[in-house]
């Protein structure tokens, strides 16, 4: 039986987290949990080793399920170096209460976070998010669900992949499906000062993605599509190191090339 490890950065208890679950069991995954004890949403890809506590539970749908009191990729860490009984064939990440879109989105992200850390172990893994800013319910989680499913069953039957995980963003009632690229973002939140405190005047999509621009994953979600980015982060890990930015930086640390000892600094 093939198994399926899922996480999540809005806590155990989080409906997306559910319906994930029940999705995944009902198409015949042996389903492993293993999930921040509290919302740990912005955390990225944080990972903490300061005694991280954990606890089993008893979860519907899961063969065996924990909650650990850490961030959702050391979630990830524990679970495939400590808690359980070999590899799972995939990891999924979700479903997220709101959406995860856009570079910015890509570094910020804990539900992101989780499958990074599970594809820099070598196990694939899907961040699957529900792309809307209201209402969240159950039938929309339900479809999120039904989606992530059958992308890990079509996941799994492929034998080989360039890429690493793939980032998902199900809007409310989609029309189809798009592969995208990630927008390039930075937010554009209004802020006020409340006395010492910063509060966001907005964060509905308008004010937190400005590149709409026509194949990125920002533009499939509001045209009404289900978003699938597929990220290679092999290729990633490349670009800062490219013949060209390599010559570039040669150029710019003569000064230092020159010196007979760093110690003379």
């Amino acid at each position: 039986m093939l198994s399926v490890l899922v996480t999540n950065d809005d806590g155990i208890e989080a409906p997306g987290l559910k319906a994930l679950v029940k999705s995944l069991s009902k198409e015949g995954f042996r389903v492993y949990v293993v999930a921040p004890r509290h919302p740990s949403s912005g955390t990225g890809k944080s990972v903490r080793f300061d005694h991280a506590k954990y606890f089993e539970v008893n979860y519907s749908g899961a063969h065996r399920a924990w909650w650990v009191d850490s961030t959702p990729a050391t979630c990830v860490y524990v679970a495939l170096n400590s808690l359980l009984p070999e590899p799972p064939d995939v990891v999924v990440s979700g479903i997220n209460r709101g959406p995860n879109m856009g570079f910015e989105d890509f570094l910020t992200s804990g539900t992101i976070g989780a499958a990074i850390e599970s594809s820099l172990h070598g196990v694939f893994s899907l961040a699957v998010s529900l792309a809307t800013d209201s209402g969240f319910s159950e039938d929309e989680y339900r479809i999120a669900a039904r989606v992530s499913a059958l992308l890990v069953k079509a996941v799994l039957s492929s034998a080989s992949r360039s890429f690493d995980m793939l980032n998902v963003n199900v809007p409310v009632k989609p029309i189809g499906v798009r592969v995208t690229r990630l927008a390039w973002n930075n937010y554009k939140i209004a802020l006020k000062n409340e006395g010492s405190i910063v509060k966001p005047v907005n964060r509905g999509f308008k004010d937190r993605y400005w590149d709409v621009a026509e194949g990125s994953d920002v533009w499939a979600v509001l045209n009404g599509y289900v978003s699938i980015t597929p990220v290679s982060l092999r290729s990633m890990a490349k670009v800062a190191a490219t013949g060209d930015s390599l010559r570039e930086v040669e150029e710019l640390i003569k000064p230092l090339l020159r010196l007979d000892t760093l110690s003379s600094l």
